[in-house]
């Protein structure tokens, strides 16, 4: 009887994932509404998805496992949109819910807040190793850019393209940090490149033919050639005379200083052009394709659409179109693997598995676990003008999304079929934004560290905040006309910054968040989500310890658990910022509760966004009779140390 009971709930998911009609059926554009911003669309789609999902169900034979409950789908998609878990009022409200579009409409609310940004900005910066400061200066502007571009909902291949084609200084166009990450490594770059955006991985063909693959050292090189003789800063001869004057016998420190904040982030951070589109082959180049030391023009990968070449005997006619036409060729909805490898990466953000591993080694090896869908997701993606919020909106919206946790671990880079949710360790920035919510109230409202706008930053400290930014300064210095009118500007900024009583009455816009940022940093210190931290936090910090890429290398991130992630839990920051700390939320909420067992829903709320099953209850309940004066703290350290609490389900 329980066989055959189960035998029909299958066929009842089964039937739900397979209703619906084709994709080129949708027909749910209504009006002159663009797909990205109609929901009918959107949901629609939803339903075209688990139709392909559930049709490999039927395939492959695999029985779906049922569907999540309330407090499953709660807390995992707060997890997987905004990167926390819910606090007690938010949990509360869609628990207690009636309404028979709740999950639709918690989807909508988690997508268009700003706690989305803040999470989106983590797996940016992951993937884009975004850091505060670069070789000899600060990485802020990019950081900025990031952050703009993903408050803004920028098209990703909008966003793709301005970041190869960026040209300018850091403060007047931040994309060139993209660049600027990787100063003086340039073919390094262009392997990053072709890693990140074409899932292609082409660095072992920088020194000879790919011993695994089919990249040949000419095919690298002549992508190189896009990039190659990039000229890193410009006005050469100011940032020189600045470095002269510096080195001077009797020059005061400070405003030594100063001319090295005007040199490293005017003149030293800037892309000045996009070179010739061409490179010399390396000295000791030994295949028959070339000769050693000779100049060949850039050529892009063949199999990726349309071929782009830069002919020796007819050079690009100014120093940006080789690389502007590079750029045009990557993010074409024509090359295959751009958009095929952006939308398995949202899927894997979204779900937790790519439709195909690793995400960015695409290869025969590496195939979709199913090629029906991975097509679909790739011409909804241009259907939606590669707009990733609302591609992610379709995905939170499946039937597939919402499928229980499959109590089976599925073997790494094997085909997975999604019949159920895998169970996922919390990053370090989820672990981070989650223990933050039991401490504070509102934590998605603490934006800005200070570091992420224009804000003059010398010596570690905020300067002339509401006088004078950062592009204030590059617009100025670049205005001035010689090498010695530039060390007056120096001296001058310098007796700026010595004279500098605090924040100025300069008002509105810019200036007035540079000054709530400045402020922010002072007042809230590291209570502030992992996003609005340092990127990334020094060794040694909490975020660090539970695995915070150190963006060295793209997506170097980790899930792997140590000894002291379990020491920094039991009596290190959180038990010191959290379990120790009666002035926590977690404390404010459970004082509210006016008997024992309304506490333990409150805490099991908190902390699992559920309430307690009838045994765990009478199992606290009972702790609670044994041991009153700690029972409730006793009962918060419990909880958050459970495996439940680190995982997504």
């Amino acid at each position: 009887m329980k066989q055959l009971f189960a035998l029909n709930i299958a066929a009842i998911i089964i039937a739900l994932f397979t209703s619906g009609s084709a994709s080129a059926q949708l027909g749910l554009r209504p009006g002159q509404v663009p797909p990205n911003q109609s929901k009918e669309f959107q949901l629609a789609a939803a339903k075209k998805v688990d139709k392909l999902v559930g049709a490999e169900f039927r395939r492959k034979q695999t029985r779906p496992l049922p569907k999540s409950t309330d407090a499953e789908f709660l807390r995992r998609s707060y997890l997987t949109a905004i990167g926390r878990i819910p606090s007690y009022d938010e949990a509360i409200a869609f628990l207690d819910s009636e309404k028979s579009t709740k999950r639709v409409d918690l989807i909508d609310t988690l997508v268009g807040s700003y706690g989305y940004n803040m999470h989106m900005f983590n797996w940016w910066a992951d993937l884009l190793r975004a850091t505060d400061t670069f070789q000899d200066t600060s990485g802020a502007p990019y950081i900025k850019w990031i952050k703009d571009a993903i408050a803004a909902d920028k098209p990703y291949n909008q966003m793709v393209h301005e970041l190869i084609a960026a040209t300018g200084g850091g403060w007047q166009n931040g994309a060139v940090g993209y660049y600027m990450r990787d100063k003086g490594m340039l073919k390094d770059n262009m392997a990053n490149t072709t890693r990140i955006f074409l899932g292609t991985r082409i660095e072992c063909a920088q020194c000879h033919n790919h011993p695994f693959d089919s990249w040949k050292q000419m095919e690298f090189y002549e992508m190189a050639a896009f990039t190659n003789g990039m000229k890193i800063g410009e006005r050469d001869a100011f940032s020189s005379y600045l470095s002269d004057k510096e080195d001077e016998d009797g020059v005061d420190r400070e405003l030594r200083d100063v001319s090295r904040l005007i040199r490293y982030a005017v003149f030293d951070f800037s892309v000045a052009d996009a070179g010739d589109g061409s490179i010399k082959l390396p000295k000791d180049y030994k295949y028959r394709d070339g000769k050693p030391g000779e100049r060949i023009g850039a050529k892009s990968l063949s199999g990726f659409g349309k071929s782009v070449r830069v002919s020796l005997k007819s050079k690009a006619k100014d120093a940006g179109e080789a690389r502007q036409e590079f750029a045009d060729w990557i993010v074409s909805p024509q090359n295959p693997r751009f958009t095929k490898v952006i939308a398995n990466r949202m899927w894997k953000r979204v779900m937790g598995t790519g439709i195909f591993e690793p995400l960015d080694n695409f290869s025969a090896g590496a195939a979709p676990s199913n090629p029906a869908l991975m097509s679909y997701l790739e011409e909804l993606l241009v259907d939606l003008n590669y707009d990733l919020k609302a591609f992610q909106k379709v995905l939170f919206y499946t039937y597939t999304f919402q499928l229980g946790p499959s109590p089976v671990q599925h073997p790494e880079r094997s085909p997975y079929n999604f019949n159920g949710r895998q169970l996922k360790r919390l990053s370090a920035e989820q672990v981070w934004d989650s223990f933050l919510t039991l401490k504070v109230d509102d934590p998605d409202s603490r934006k800005g560290n200070g570091y992420s706008g224009g804000t003059i930053m010398f010596r570690n400290r905020p300067v002339l905040v509401g006088k004078k930014t950062m592009q204030d300064i590059y617009n100025e210095a670049m205005a001035i006309k010689s090498p010695a009118a530039v060390w007056k500007y120096a001296e001058n900024l310098h007796k700026q910054i010595k004279n500098d009583k605090g924040g100025g009455a300069k008002a509105g816009g810019q200036m007035q968040m540079e000054m709530m940022m400045a402020q922010n940093a002072r007042k809230y210190g590291q209570e502030m989500r992992a996003s609005e931290l340092s990127s990334p936090m020094p060794n040694g910090h909490f975020l660090r310890q539970f695995g915070q890429s150190d963006r060295e290398v793209i997506e170097n991130a980790s899930k792997d658990s140590d000894v002291t992630q379990v020491l920094s839990i039991l009596n290190g920051h959180v038990e010191k910022q959290i379990t120790s700390n009666g002035s926590s939320k977690i404390f404010k909420v459970v004082n509210d509760a006016t008997t024992d067992a309304e506490k333990i829903d409150r805490i099991f709320i908190s902390i699992l966004s559920r309430r307690p099953s009838p045994e765990e209850k009478e199992i606290f309940l009972n702790e609670f009779k044994m041991d009153r004066g700690a029972a409730v703290r006793n009962a918060v350290a419990a909880l958050i140390s459970t495996a439940e609490f680190m995982f997504i389900q």
